[in-house]
């Protein structure tokens, strides 16, 4: 940035560098200015409809009092909360002030070129608002005041005061931002904003902020209302603000969002920052009480901080030539005012030029209240850009009053130039009531040079999270680019690179402001490309992702890279350096041959090699200087020497002299046909004869076939009896193949006389399909071998593909590799590809495809260095619209209050009828209270606004669902109702009389909940009891918790104590009583028992023998267990002296489903750490017990949906035809006959299991189950096998009951249909939708089996007279990696070995086999348990060898499926040399 200004600035100078707004009858800062430019009132009139439609009364209509007028503001119903990420439910109970001040912050944060996340500096927040008429209009209206304030605080009003009140924007912003430096909510009414603006500036100046925000929201809700006038007050009897005139007669109180950014001056023009605007100085003051009134002003108040800020900014009064004043239009506020500002400016010591305009921008918006000085700030800073001063609004003739005669003020009338001879200044006021005055000095940015132009074509970005919003935001950049006074594309082009990259991304090329406005609102442009960020990849990972690949012989064309050579020149100089040194060794014009040659010549072996390496050479040069660096490279044959060049194997002479001979020799070489084949190395192997060799194989599924004209005439015939087409590829050798074997001893000879380097940057290799190590690189023979050798560039492929974010750049001409790359089964959603050259059949310009290339790198994430395209100019930061936030609704209606009179004589302190003060009133029209109460429930849960007495449930939305939502909705008014009663009694009337009779007959007709001593035991409990571990103790789940050397035993008793106290499931015991089991949950305990125990001496801390020291422990702890032991048993390890302790738990499994042990461990470490700290003990509450959900899940059991299902379950029970080989065992086994083997799958596999379920969009245990089905298929045989899958039962009385913390075991078991099938019965794709069909199909995640099997008696029989599964699955799901969460400062800390709990706990359920996987460090392990009663050892070895097998081979055939399912009926020709 350059400044031509004469004058230094004082170091306390502050820079605007952003802002941002939002105001009646203008989105932006630039709307709002043409509004002042174009002297527009935003201030408009209601009309009676409107007016009606919001509530407001015919009375009030037609009394002369109420004013229909108001400054409205569009959209402050709308809020992109998926943006900022919150809830529909948070965004619709947030105050729209705080919603709309985020809005507009990040857009100021936007225009200063500092969009979040890129700050990295301390950044204050100093902001305002006004009371949330939202909350109290809007949201109270909801509650019972009486309950959520009366009876004392409730949670519900202090989230609603979080969400609403004005105490939290600032620190609401600095949160939702991450910024760290001082967060101030500032409250001084009316002079809010700019006191905000005051701070801001202290912040910077005092070190606080390296940077700050200032701003304000002040919306008046209700919104499209006018207003009652009082004689006397200070609103417009009009619905017009004239400040200074005559006929002022008060204002009008508006509603609008500012946000300014502020910078130290100096930092801001080192740091080449755009600034708006000076702040030269600030100061603020009060009135204290030398006034009449609390609320009025005084003219020694104001005149004195007008006058203290003249001196802050060590200016003279006589340079200040307008002043944006507080301008109210009050007939007493007014005239107080400039007589203010007469005394302040009286004390001047310098000369006036001219005259000071004044003016007020509430004649065009009206008063903002909180935010009214940020307005009236916005204004004056685009005074100062534009170098004018819009109209007062409404001004006629000064009010005699303002005696304005006798200064130096005059009231602008209309639009006019801001003449002055020297620095514009300008003053800017407000002043709140209660007395607190703020006045700011501003002063015009420092001159810069304007950016010109440089001819050429740009890149324009964008981005948003969705498709829709980049549309809106392309259109409305379209429209900002042709406006009059439209900033330079280069400073466009530069300000957009600046912001943000979200989502959807767009990069467009351009070549000036009219042909971007055209491209940008194309539905469709060759010039234009969108796409999607790679979720979780930052720029910064960019370095590692990158790849070049080097196309080979057959990409070139005429005219390749002409447009590149005369517009790029980078591009131009490496090109001639090449093209001097080939001219030098072969003797031709190859830039010629390459430009302006004939196609036939350009195909010769020693022209096209030179061509493609000059042309692939020079790209990968001018990447570079676009900041385009790979992590590594690729080339096809002759594409490798330029790859290996890139990567210092040859330095450049060397490489022409080696290419030039190895194109000289390649072209004397015999002729040949080479031909490509749809079909795998392995699959063509069969069709090779001795005759003909594999050249290259290009996919997994395409190779090329080269050899003498007979020999693969020979071989397209073979290949023709099976119905397999070649395609003959466009070359006059026969590449890659024998036919090459001449010319190997001279290139080979050539070669040892030349000087090789290790490569700088990681290349892959066409012999090997592997990384090129340094020897081989070095090794001459490589490098003529290479001539001879099959390409494995498929294999190449694969090793790059394993990295997920790789971002694939086809650095030549077309796109052959990187449609390789992109039909191997490798590749994934999250792999990108991108061309820099135009196919030879396309028209456009290189040089737009190459920039476009660049846009889809940026798409991609990855960094790019636009600077080339400036010419050297130095572009500056513009306003451009900002980013297009998605407009969703979010807004609570008003809930008119009962009682309120419809004609609005509620108003002005009339009283309510008596229902609204407490009188008891019977049930609207006769009804009983419980027909009310039904009537609300039904409202509610169907969503409905009312409901008929004799209206039919399922025929006004009801269905078995619902059904469970108003039984769960009843239960919490006290109504014992079931699903089923809303069948028998289908109406409010209906089920009125039959509760009302129930409750009448009394006795045991229904019970509530909390009567039932016994809740019923569970069915998957039952299963457990029946099937399960002879020795039922023994199933528990094994956990290791470190512990601090101070944690002694009487804080493991406390915190363990609390724990069980907490929950139900932690103080249940099963009992047996004539032969039924029940549950008893005992009473709350004083203290639990903890056993204690010690480590062997001699042990190392942290070692791998004192953990396992530590697990024998465990084991015996856990050996020693039966039933009627507590769920959860502990014992204290203490080791060394000095050292750490072990906390020892085992889990019984019927408590302890994955939920329940995080929920422990969770409510562990909380009390730990606050037991530690000297705190008593408080867990996070638990919704529903144990003992609640036992009941209520009884109760399903007759419930409709639940019945309806009894067909689909037996049916699934008794499908199965096959049968595990296993010999019958009495009872269940003992925990001695359970055998485990292990395996692990390596990261590759892991990789495409999930390759799968991405590529399907199923889950991973569906792929698993899939791979279980073709196992067994192997070692059993083919049929449909019966699998016990366990199903979330947590989820089944969602919303209505929320287990969320609640400890127990809740996962359903039952049985599904696994057909086995081998592959050649069944396809992998078959398969696979068969499995998700299966699985997707299993009715109330499953809960039904076990209902139907043990607690609904009329099923009972037939269900137990089924065989049960010999087989269960299960899928553990992740397990984290604990090392990240280790501190030495805990009181408790998890153990290094995370898998355990998982590993190490016996199955429970009494399978004779089960398969369980988990996944780990990334990788899948597999655990097969066996019981060694029913199944031998080698069945279950087959078994568990196989299956890692089946699956690996699932993965590869469903990419193969996939691949011929997508793939074009002609095969894509890839041409090599």
């Amino acid at each position: 940035m350059t400044s031509n200004t004469e004058e230094a600035f004082p170091p306390n100078a502050i820079a605007v560098i952003g802002m941002a707004c939002k105001f009646p009858g203008a989105d932006s800062v630039s709307e709002f200015w043409e509004n002042l430019r174009d002297g527009k009132e935003s201030i408009v009139t209601l009309s009676e409809d409107d007016l009606l439609a919001e509530g407001v009364s015919e009375k009030a209509l037609a009394n002369h009092a109420y004013v229909r007028r108001a400054g409205l503001m569009k959209g402050i119903d709308e809020f992109d909360a998926e943006f900022f990420g919150f809830t529909p439910q948070a965004a619709r109970t947030m105050d729209p002030q705080h919603r709309l001040f985020l809005q507009t912050t990040y857009h100021a944060l936007e225009d200063a070129g500092y969009p979040p996340p890129k700050i990295d500096a301390s950044v204050g927040v100093f902001a305002t608002s006004t009371t949330s008429g939202y909350l109290l209009h809007n949201l109270m209206s909801h509650y019972d005041p009486e309950k959520i304030i009366g009876e004392g605080i409730t949670f519900d009003m202090v989230n609603l005061s979080m969400s609403n009140d004005k105490d939290y924007i600032a620190t609401r912003a600095a949160y939702q931002f991450n910024l760290s430096g001082p967060a101030l909510s500032v409250q001084t009414a009316c002079s809010s904003s700019l006191v905000a603006v005051h701070l801001a500036c202290q912040s910077i100046l005092n070190g606080e902020s390296d940077m700050a925000i200032a701003g304000a929201a002040s919306l008046r809700i209700p919104h499209n209302v006018g207003y009652w006038h009082d004689p006397g007050s200070m609103v417009s009897a009009t619905g017009h603000c004239r400040p200074f005139d005559v006929r002022s007669d008060g204002t009008i109180f508006s509603s609008g969002v500012g946000v300014v950014v502020l910078k130290a001056l100096q930092d801001a023009i080192d740091d080449g920052d755009r600034i708006h605007a000076v702040i030269r100085g600030s100061a603020l003051n009060n009135d204290g009480s030398t006034k009449m009134t609390y609320a009025a002003p005084t003219v020694a108040g104001q005149a004195d901080v007008v006058a203290e800020a003249h001196a802050v900014a060590e200016v003279d009064a006589a340079s200040i030539s307008y002043v944006e004043t507080h301008g109210t239009g009050t007939p007493l506020g007014d005239p107080i005012e400039i007589e203010a500002l007469r005394q302040a400016f009286e004390i001047s010591e310098e000369d006036r030029q001219g005259p000071c305009y004044i003016g007020s921008v509430k004649s065009n918006i009206g008063h903002l209240e909180s935010a009214a000085g940020m307005a009236a700030l916005i204004k004056t800073i685009m005074c100062l850009k534009h170098k004018a001063i819009p109209a007062t609004l409404h001004y006629t003739s000064p009010n005699p009053e303002l005696h304005i005669d006798k200064g130096p003020f005059v009231v602008r009338g209309e639009y006019g130039d801001w003449e002055w001879d020297g620095v514009l200044r300008a003053g800017v006021s407000a002043f709140g009531v209660g007395g607190t005055n703020a006045h700011v000095v501003l002063e015009e940015a420092p001159a810069v040079t304007p950016t010109v132009d440089v001819a050429g074509p740009k890149v324009l970005l964008l981005s948003a999270r969705t498709p829709e919003a980049l549309t809106e935001a392309r259109a409305e950049l379209a429209a900002d680019l042709v406006r009059p006074g439209a900033p330079a594309l280069a400073d466009v082009a530069h300000t957009l690179e600046r912001r943000r990259a979200d989502k959807v991304r767009m990069a467009a090329v351009v070549a000036d402001r009219e042909n971007a406005a055209k491209v940008l609102t194309a539905e469709e442009h060759d010039n234009v490309f969108i796409g999607e960020a790679v979720e979780g990849v930052t720029s910064g990972d960019s370095a590692e992702r990158v790849v070049f690949l080097f196309p080979g012989q057959g990409a070139q064309h005429i005219g390749m890279a002409r447009d590149l050579y005369d517009s790029e020149p980078e591009f131009a100089r490496h090109f001639d350096e090449c093209v001097a040194g080939f001219d030098a060794e072969l003797g031709i014009d190859l830039k010629a041959a390459i430009f302006d040659g004939s196609a036939r010549d350009l195909e010769r072996t020693d022209r096209t090699q030179p061509a493609l390496f000059t042309v692939q050479y020079a790209l990968a040069k001018l990447l570079e200087s676009y900041g385009i660096v790979p992590a590594a490279m690729a080339g096809h044959s002759i594409g490798e020497y330029a790859a290996a060049t890139i990567a210092g194997v040859f330095d450049l002479p060397t490489a022409i002299k080696v290419v030039a001979m190895r194109a000289r020799l390649m072209h004397t070489a015999p002729r040949g046909v080479m031909v490509a084949v749809a079909l795998g190395p392995e699959a063509i192997a069969q069709y090779l004869s001795d005759d003909v060799d594999l050249a290259t194989v290009n996919d997994p599924g395409g190779c090329v076939v080269a050899g003498t004209e007979e020999g693969i005439r020979a071989f397209q015939a073979r290949l023709a009896e099976a119905g397999i087409t070649a395609r003959k590829v466009r070359t006059s050798h026969a590449f890659h193949s024998r036919l090459m074997d001449p010319v190997l001893p001279e290139f080979t000879g050539f070669l040892s006389r030349i000087t090789l380097r290790e490569p700088q940057i990681p290349l892959l290799s066409n012999l090997t399909g592997t990384w090129l190590s340094a020897g081989e690189a070095t090794n001459p023979a490589t490098w003529a071998r290479q001539i001879r050798a099959t390409v494995r560039f498929a294999d190449e492929l694969g090793v790059l593909l394993a990295d997920p974010n790789r971002v694939f750049i086809e650095v030549g001409p077309g796109g052959t590799l990187t449609a390789s790359a992109m039909r191997h089964p490798k590749w994934s959603e999250r792999h990108r590809a991108v061309r820099l050259m135009r196919h030879h059949a396309q028209s456009r310009n290189d040089r737009d495809a190459f920039l476009l290339g660049l846009g889809q790198l940026w798409s991609a994430g990855v960094d790019v260095d636009w600077s080339p395209l400036d010419g050297g100019a130095e572009p500056q930061l513009v306003s451009l619209p900002g980013y297009r936030f998605a407009r969703e609704r979010h807004w609570v209606e008003h809930k008119p209050m009962e009682g309120r009179s419809a004609d609005g004589s509620g108003r002005n302190g009339a009283e309510l009828p008596a229902a609204a003060a407490g009188t008891a009133q019977p049930a609207a029209g006769g009804r009983s209270p419980l027909e009310a109460t039904l009537t609300r429930i039904w409202t509610q849960c169907l969503g409905v606004g009312s409901v008929d007495r004799n209206a039919n449930f399922f025929d006004i939305g009801g269905d078995s669902l619902v059904a469970i939502s108003v039984a769960m909705s009843a239960s919490h008014q006290g109504l014992d109702i079931t699903p089923q009663d809303l069948y028998d009694n289908p109406t409010v009337a209906a089920l009125t009389k039959a509760l009302t009779a129930r409750y009448a007959a009394g006795g045991l007709a229904r019970h509530s909940i909390t009567e039932v001593e016994h809740p019923p035991v569970p069915p998957n409990l039952d299963f457990f009891l029946e099937h399960g571990l002879a020795d039922r103790g023994r199933w528990r789940i094994p956990l290791i918790l470190r512990l601090r050397p101070d944690v002694a035993i009487d804080d493991v008793r406390a915190v363990l104590t609390a724990v069980t106290n907490h929950h139900e499931a932690l103080r249940l015991r099963l009992a047996e009583r004539a032969g039924i089991w029940e549950q008893q949950i005992g009473e709350q305990l004083e203290s639990v028992e903890v056993a204690q125990g010690s480590l062997p001496a001699g042990l190392e801390p942290g070692s791998e023998q004192e953990r396992a020291a530590v697990f024998e422990i465990l084991e015996q702890q856990i050996a020693g267990q039966d039933l009627t032991a507590p769920p959860l048993v502990a014992t204290l390890v203490t080791g060394a002296s000095g050292g750490p302790s072990y906390l020892a738990l085992s889990v019984h499994g019927m408590v302890a489903d994955e939920a329940s042990r995080e929920i422990l461990v969770t409510d562990i470490f909380t009390a730990f750490g606050q037991r530690m700290n000297g705190q008593d003990i408080a867990l996070q509450p638990v919704s529903a017990q144990w003992g609640e959900w036992s009941q209520r899940c009884a109760g399903l059991a007759t419930h409709p949906a639940v019945l309806e299902s009894r067909d689909y379950w037996l049916a699934n029970a008794t499908a199965a035809d096959l049968r595990l080989p296993v010999t019958d065992a009495a009872g269940g086994p003992a925990a001695g006959d359970l055998v485990r083997l292990s395996s692990v799958l390596s990261i590759a596999e892991t990789g495409e299991v999930d390759e799968v379920r991405r590529s399907r969009g199923i889950t991973v245990e569906e792929v698993l189950l899939a791979a279980l089905g073709r196992t067994l298929a192997g070692v059993v045989g083919s049929g449909v096998v019966a699998v016990d899958l366990g199903g979330p039962g947590r989820s089944v009385l969602r919303p209505d009951v929320d287990l969320g913390r609640t400890v127990g075991s809740f996962t359903t078991v039952y049985p599904v249909a696994l057909r086995c099938a081998p592959s050649a019965e069944l396809g992998a794709q078959e398969l696979l939708d068969a499995v998700h069909e299966t699985v997707t199909g299993v009715p109330h995640h499953g809960i039904g089996y076990g209902l139907l099997r043990y607690l609904h008696a009329p099923t009972a029989r037939a269900f137990g007279a089924v065989r049960p599964a010999d087989i269960a699955f299960t899928y553990a799901g992740t397990i984290p990696d604990m090392s990240a969460f280790a501190s030495d400062e805990a009181p408790v800390q998890f153990d290094t070995d995370a898998e355990s709990p998982v590993r190490e706990a016996i199955p429970g359920l009494g399978h004779a086999l089960e398969l369980r996987v988990y996944r780990s460090r990334g990788q899948l392990r597999i655990d097969w348990w066996y019981d060694s009663r029913r199944i031998d050892q080698a069945a279950a070895q087959a078994l568990a060898q196989g299956f890692g097998t089946e699956l690996s081979a699932l993965a590869a055939d469903a990419a193969v499926e996939e691949d011929l399912d997508s793939a074009n009926d002609e095969l894509t020709l890839v041409e090599f040399d």
